[in-house]
């Protein structure tokens, strides 16, 4: 499949998308609401980087294999999406508890931030349809592509996936200064409770294992290492079912917020932060949402080694293994959802104490 054709798909099929989303918003405001380059920036150059640093050793292809990758891409996009989401959610909450200097309007951060978290999800909703639009236009193509010459990678360090790898978490520290300079810098969406859990997952991932070596599974990311069949089928059911366990733990440690919602019945009014909100409603949702942040990064990591695996099985079998196509939706944006579900009734709940 050429590049330059499956491009021009992408920009025709997000334009025929917009006037479902005009028809929504034209009486209101017109498009103009849902423009907002941080969001947009943060999606594609994420999702781009992530998917060149996975695929950049298959451009040439199968067109089974180059549907899988769109598939991939679908998930990347849906999950960058939610990155941004939570990223501006947990900004937005830490800057209710941040004194911020002279000159700067609380209210205004507050909704910047809101602004980018929502924002960002409609695109990564959007160019993730629109990637299922091109996956359908192949799928619905009787043409295929014969004789492809799979090419393996030699074995060894991958320079090219490095150096997008190396982009991404650059672009990801980046979007985190950008969206934090009014709250003092990233470091406040370092916490104690989000390094505890990331180091349970990786205690987890190593407890579990039991294939020939989890170090090079994890130096799929920028290494090449050959691996027998059997090892790298392990390797791909091993993966996204870690993937299912970071999400469902994320899921069940959001399920406290509602419960110290409930314990700030009890607490004094006057404990207000710079918005003159009760701040112990949403101490619980701060904390909540930083996990889920850096879990999200865990998710992303595996979901680069799953398509390394994928890759790996493709270049000795010419086999395809699709896993869940709808796990983003049924195992990231319901624990979303739960945090947006518990923000609201902690607003209606903060301007009734």
């Amino acid at each position: 499949m050429k590049r330059q054709n499956t491009f021009l798909l992408f920009i025709i099929f997000i334009f025929i998308q917009l006037p479902f989303t005009y028809g929504m918003v034209n009486d209101s405001f017109g498009l103009g609401p849902l423009w907002d380059a941080i969001s947009l920036v943060i999606v594609n150059f994420g999702a781009f980087f992530l998917f060149m640093g996975t695929f950049i050793y298959t451009v040439k292809s199968s067109k089974e294999f180059f549907i899988y990758k769109l598939i991939w891409l679908q998930e990347i996009f849906i999950i960058m999406g939610l990155f941004g989401t939570i990223l501006g959610f947990a900004l937005t909450l830490i800057s209710l508890n941040t004194s911020f200097p002279p000159g700067v309007d609380p209210s205004a951060a507050t909704i910047s931030n809101m602004a980018i978290s929502l924002i960002t999800l409609i695109y990564g909703f959007l160019s993730a349809a629109t990637v299922y639009l091109i996956q359908k236009f192949y799928e619905l193509k009787r043409n295929k592509i014969e004789g492809v010459e799979i090419k393996t990678p030699k074995e060894g360090f991958l320079i090219s996936s490095f150096i997008y790898f190396l982009l991404f978490i650059i672009f990801e520290f980046l979007s985190l200064s950008i969206g934090g300079a009014d709250i003092g810098g990233f470091v406040y969406i370092i916490s104690f409770e989000s390094l505890i859990c990331v180091i349970t997952l990786f205690l987890i991932f190593f407890l579990f294992y039991n294939g020939d070596s989890p170090i090079n599974l994890i130096k799929n990311i920028w290494w090449y290492v050959p691996d027998k069949e059997k090892n790298i089928l392990y390797n791909l059911n091993f993966v996204r079912n870690m993937k299912k366990i970071a999400a469902i733990m994320v899921g069940v440690s959001l399920l406290c917020a509602p419960i110290i919602m409930l314990a700030a019945l009890a607490w004094p009014s006057e404990e207000n932060n710079s918005l003159g909100w009760n701040s112990f409603t949403f101490s619980g949702l701060e904390n909540g949402s930083i996990i889920f942040f850096w879990v999200l990064n865990f998710i992303i990591l595996l979901t680069i080694i799953e398509g390394r695996e994928a890759s790996k099985l493709y270049f000795i079998t010419g086999k395809i293994s699709a896993g869940d196509r709808f796990y983003s939706i049924k195992y990231i944006l319901a624990p979303a959802f739960l945090l947006f579900f518990t923000f609201s009734f902690g607003i209606l709940q903060t301007f009734l104490l």
